[in-house]
C-alpha cells in the first residue's frame, strides 16, 4: 500500500473515532422530566399491547392447548413488570418495530474505504 493510501486511510480511521466522543458530549435539547414520563409511556404501552396480544382468540386457542384459562393468561401478563413487558413485547413484535439507522457520515466514510481498498 503506497504512503499516500496509508495516509487516508488513517485519517478516515482518526475522524471515525473522534466522531462517536464528540456526539456523546452533546448536551439533550429534552427535559429530563419528560424523558421520563417517555419511558413510562413506553412500559405502559408495551403491557397494553402483550395484554391486547395474549387476549386475542389465537393467544388464548394456543393457550387453552396448554391448560390455561383466559383469566390465567391476563393474570400472569398482570404480573409482569415493566422490563419484562417490553421483551415480551418485542418477542412478540419478532423485530418488526425495530429500525436501524446508519448516519450519511458512516456510510461516506465506509464508501471511501472501500475505495482506497479496492485501487490498492
Amino acid at each position: 500500500m503506497s504512503k499516500q493510501h496509508s495516509v487516508v486511510l488513517c485519517a478516515a480511521l482518526a475522524s471515525i473515532a473522534l466522531a462517536a466522543p464528540l456526539a456523546a458530549q452533546m448536551r439533550s435539547t429534552v427535559d429530563p422530566s419528560m424523558l421520563d414520563r417517555g419511558v413510562s409511556a413506553r412500559s405502559d404501552s408495551s403491557a397494553r399491547f402483550v395484554t391486547a396480544t395474549l387476549a386475542s382468540g389465537n393467544a388464548l386457542a394456543v393457550a387453552a392447548t396448554m391448560g390455561l384459562t383466559p383469566d390465567a393468561v391476563l393474570a400472569r401478563v398482570a404480573t409482569l413488570d415493566n422490563a419484562s413487558a417490553k421483551k415480551v413485547a418485542d418477542q412478540i413484535l419478532a423485530g418488526g418495530d425495530q429500525t436501524v439507522v446508519i448516519s450519511t457520515t458512516a456510510i461516506i466514510i465506509g464508501l471511501l474505504i472501500l475505495i482506497l481498498l479496492t485501487r490498492a
